[in-house]
């Protein structure tokens, strides 16, 4: 199913989630909650983000028009809203040989008060999936942002309240609504729980009952990410009775994600290079460890940080810069990740580790120099090739660990999509073909594919000879354009 169906799908559950939730009663406080007293202050930075996205999967083609509710965090114009639509950095992109891509190709911001500005989309935190984009202003121009409360402590039972995007034939734009806190969640990360919110209001912000914005309404860690270093995250999170498991992300976290917002095709995360899985009670015990949690390194990337630092399949990472890693269970191990990736490229990081020798575990210290985490298929640089209806990518660290290539001698371009009946398709080009030489031109980077391809759009010849790799082996594939 294509991203922007499962969108609709996904809508039309949260719709009926409103909709039970308006039927359901809420406390007295619930209805003496003043929203009079946020009203202003909401309406000074809050904003109508109207975005124009194209989808693409590899021969399916659309485009869609989205509307979220954003809100300013910088006087320079930043601004947040849910982008979960726009998370195509997903574990079956990446794995797949198939590329979702969502590209926002018109952006506009309408404020409460009725101003419009263009706006750029910069990108969303895979994390938590908090999207950010910039409103284009004149030079010198100033906007109102939001300042969250910081250090606050969260109560179990007390109210929080939000402010969601109606739809658009719906005045006024805005409707309020009441949740409380359930359960201050240790693990598998720290996190304040609520109930009465649904997921349509992700990334709406938070009021305490002092009428504060405390934080926006976010996912809890996915109990079921891991496995790998480069993947993992926060995508949505349900438990095992469907329930979303809404909460809290709060101002410091927040702080951090606005001072270094993400960037689309920039990837700012820290990448370690190791395939793991959690030191259990029942390993540690096994092994006879006094190990209350850790990393097991199950796999080394070659020429990663941590095979160029030294680290070996086996050790155990039991504490990272003097910090113990307290991962006991497989749903912990996605927290570890993100505290990689939040380090960032180029941190020099201390990793204790229990290591085998000799038939016993002794502790060694392994100093590594984290590298930029490898970028997604979705994100890599490409080029369509109208002629041809065909678009070609660069090969990334995904495509060479899912084909077991080598990535100093093996060079090409994937072909990432292709219109249903467009010479390319018919000729017998797939999605996922790597190819290696057009005609008599070695091609090793996108850059020499779109030099060779406008040559040959430049020249119609009857047909184009492709050198592919495909399943493990090589073949010719003969495209016979009609150029009429």
């Amino acid at each position: 199913m294509k991203s922007f169906e499962l969108s609709i799908f996904r809508k039309r559950i949260y719709l009926a989630t409103i909709a039970l939730s308006l039927w359901l009663p809420n406390s007295s406080y619930a209805q003496t909650f003043d929203f009079s007293k946020i009203e202003h202050q909401v309406n000074s930075y809050s904003v109508i983000i109207k975005m124009q996205i194209e989808v693409s999967f590899g021969i399916n083609n659309s485009d869609q028009e989205e509307r979220y509710l954003g809100t300013i965090v910088s006087e320079d114009g930043l601004v947040i809203f849910d982008g979960t639509d726009l998370a195509s950095d997903n574990m079956f992109s990446s794995f797949s040989g198939l590329t979702v891509k969502t590209t926002p190709t018109k952006v506009s911001v309408t404020t409460l008060e009725g101003l419009t500005y263009d706006a750029e989309y910069l990108g969303f935190d895979r994390f938590t999936k908090i999207g950010f984009l910039k409103i284009t202003a004149a030079k010198g121009e100033h906007f109102t942002p939001i300042k969250f409360s910081k250090q606050y402590q969260f109560k179990v039972g007390e109210w929080l309240a939000l402010y969601m995007l109606m739809p658009d034939f719906v005045t006024p734009p805005l409707s309020a609504d009441i949740g409380m806190v359930s359960s201050l969640v240790e693990s598998p990360e720290p996190f304040p729980l609520t109930v009465g919110f649904n997921p349509v209001q992700l990334t709406s912000v938070l009021y305490n009952q002092a009428y504060e914005p405390v934080g926006i309404l976010g996912n809890l860690m996915d109990p079921t990410s891991g496995g790998s270093d480069a993947g993992g995250g926060m995508p949505e999170s349900f438990g095992n009775t469907g329930v979303p498991l809404l909460g809290v992300i709060d101002a410091n976290r927040l702080a951090l994600l606005i001072a270094s917002p993400p960037t689309k095709g920039e990837i700012e995360r820290g990448w370690l290079g190791i395939s793991l899985q959690a030191l259990t009670h029942d390993i540690a015990e096994f092994w006879s460890l006094p190990l209350s949690g850790g990393i097991i390194v199950n796999e080394v990337i070659r020429n990663s940080p941590a095979d160029i630092g030294g680290l070996k399949v086996g050790d155990i990472i039991y504490q990272v810069n003097g910090q113990p890693v307290n991962v006991d269970r497989e749903e912990k191990v996605a927290v570890f990740q993100r505290k990689i990736a939040a380090l960032g490229p180029t941190a020099e990081v201390e990793l204790s580790v229990m290591r085998a020798r000799e038939g016993k575990q002794d502790s060694t210290t392994v100093l590594v120099k984290l590298q930029r985490a490898p970028i997604s298929p979705a994100d890599a640089p490409d080029y369509k090739n109208e002629s041809l209806e065909m678009t070609v990518r660069e090969l990334v660290f995904a495509d060479y660990m899912l084909n077991n290539l080598d990535s100093e001698n093996f060079k090409g371009v994937v072909v990432s999509e292709l219109t249903q009946g467009g010479p390319a398709s018919i000729g017998g080009l797939s999605i996922g073909d790597i190819i290696q030489r057009i005609g008599s031109t070695e091609i090793k980077s996108v850059d020499e594919a779109k030099k060779s391809l406008e040559e040959v759009t430049k020249n119609q010849p009857r047909e184009v000879i492709f050198f592919i790799w495909r399943q493990n082996q090589t073949m010719f594939v003969n495209v016979k354009p009609n150029w009429n």
